[in-house]
This record gives structure tokens, C-alpha cells and sequence, in this order.
């Protein structure tokens, strides 16, 4: 199977939102991200089919992963984490030092996904949904937090370094 990934055209959007509803459940949250947080919209083909669409803050350092979705008749065939691996390589050419992604505390299978495609867990915005308008559920847990993870771009040698001169000057202050 031929898969090609590309920006969305803004007349492309609709046929999308299906897709990047399996991210966030709220349609009117996805609505009004799209409007306001997110930079970019991707979307991935084979030849014949709208496999998975993904959303992108670029705008930010780290930037941000906002949604990422892949119909359920394509899932766990790798192309996920091919769209994750075409994201991180495109933050590189943009001269990114971080990515982020969320995932709800209930999401155990996004936060397995996530680590196998190399993030590593950063922190955690508790209460992020409470948009939800009622109790949700997803594995019997109900969904409250965000659990953020993150991709570094820059070599861990580099990084550590950072964090080293950057606790260094914070002891000589």
C-alpha cells in the first residue's frame, strides 16, 4: 500500500473531521481548535482512501501534536506510527527542539502508542477535560487529566548538558 501524507487544503477540512474524532470526542472542542490552536492539518492517503488525518501547533517550541487519527479499518497495520515518525521528521526540517501529544488518563492503548513511538511522559494538566459535558468513560476509568508526553529532537548528550549548566547557574545564583 502506497501512503502519502500532505497538508490538508482548507476545502478538505469536512472529510477530516470524522477521522479526527476518533482524537477528541468533543466536536465542538475539535471545531474550536481548529479555528484557533492548530497551525496545520494533515492527512494521509493510500491511493484509494483517507486513512488518518493529524493536527499540528507549530507555532510553539516544543510544538504540539493536537490530534492524530487513523480509521479504524487501517489501525494497528503501522501506519500510525508511520504518521508520528513523517510528524517528528517535519519538526526536525522546522528546526524544533521538542514535540508534544496528549492523551486522556483513560487512554491506555494512546499511551502505550505513544512511548513505542519514542515520547517519554512529561507531565500532566489535571482537570483538562472539563468541557466534557457529562462523566466519561474509556477502559472503566473515568476521563479527567492529560497526560502529555514528549519527543526530543535534540541528541539526549545535548540535553543533558543543558540540564547540567542549567542547575549549575541556578546553585551559583
Amino acid at each position: 500500500m502506497a501512503i502519502a501524507i500532505r497538508q490538508a487544503r482548507n476545502d478538505e477540512l469536512e472529510a477530516l473531521i470524522p477521522i479526527l474524532l476518533l482524537a477528541e470526542q468533543s466536536e465542538r472542542a475539535l471545531r474550536w481548535g481548529l479555528a484557533n490552536l492548530v497551525d496545520a492539518v494533515y492527512r494521509m492517503d493510500d491511493s484509494e482512501h483517507l486513512v488518518g488525518a493529524a493536527t499540528m501547533k507549530w507555532r510553539s517550541d516544543p510544538c504540539e501534536i493536537m490530534e492524530l487519527g487513523i480509521a479504524p479499518e487501517f489501525q494497528r497495520q503501522g501506519l500510525g506510527k508511520e504518521f508520528v515518525a513523517w510528524l517528528i521528521q517535519e519538526a526536525r526540517q522546522r528546526g524544533k527542539r521538542q514535540i508534544l501529544v496528549g492523551t486522556s488518563n483513560s487512554s491506555i492503548a494512546n499511551i502505550a502508542f505513544y512511548q513505542k513511538c519514542g515520547f517519554r511522559m512529561d507531565h500532566v494538566r489535571q482537570d483538562y477535560f472539563w468541557y466534557l459535558p457529562e462523566p466519561s468513560y474509556e477502559n472503566s476509568i473515568q476521563i479527567q487529566d492529560l497526560l502529555v508526553f514528549r519527543f526530543d529532537l535534540v541528541p539526549s548528550s545535548t540535553r543533558k548538558n543543558k540540564l547540567k549548566e542549567e542547575k549549575q547557574i541556578r546553585y551559583e545564583n
